[in-house]
């Protein structure tokens, strides 16, 4: 008789991308993630031209799902050209803070 196999792991991550390459890949947990300029962040975006604000955003973990929430930045954060004060986290789509890209993944892990 074999063992029942146990489910895949999902493992959500946000991938950080400046320009066309991936510049730190972040495991998230329920725990939620600050992002912005200043060192106190769980992610640091540094940012010579300062359109990421110290404390710039917020990733938290709501009913089952990841959302994004600007914390009043000065520059905004974008998602299809829009500007947007509170996002749900979808694979694929880039959210732009400053000169980065944020992709949400959460491939299964095997």
């Amino acid at each position: 008789m074999t063992s029942p196999r146990p489910e895949q792991a999902t493992s959500a991550r946000l991938l950080v991308f400046v320009e066309d390459a991936v510049h730190r890949a972040i495991e998230l947990t329920p725990k939620g993630l600050t992002i912005g300029r200043g060192p106190a962040n769980d992610l640091v975006l540094a940012d010579a031209d300062r359109l990421v604000s110290r404390f710039h955003a917020e990733v938290r973990w709501e009913n089952g799902r990841y959302v994004l929430l600007d914390l009043g930045s000065q520059n905004g954060t974008w998602m299809d050209e829009r500007r947007v004060d509170r996002v749900e986290l979808q694979p694929g789509l880039p959210v732009v803070i400053g000169p980065y890209r944020l992709i949400f993944d959460d491939t299964p892990i095997d």
